[in-house]
């Protein structure tokens, strides 16, 4: 799984809109979209930011491993 798959992933299980994300990181929409579509990578700073609002760890947002589902 690719950092964009990720970020995409997480948001969607939050029920996060791309422009709701993009509000609680500072950023633009577009730059939102450029992330989940691998052109482009966020920031350093904005990663904390991205797993906070995810309410997961850097770590598992930047794993590249297929989420686990609780059973």
């Amino acid at each position: 799984m690719t950092l964009g798959e990720s970020i995409y992933y997480y948001r969607k299980k939050a029920g996060l809109s791309q422009e709701a994300l993009a509000e609680r990181v500072g950023v633009s929409r577009q730059a939102v979209s450029r992330w989940e579509l691998d052109d482009a990578i966020p920031e350093v700073g904005k990663l904390k930011i991205l797993a906070e609002a995810f309410r997961i760890t850097v770590d598992q947002l930047l794993s590249g491993e297929e989420p686990k589902e609780p059973q």
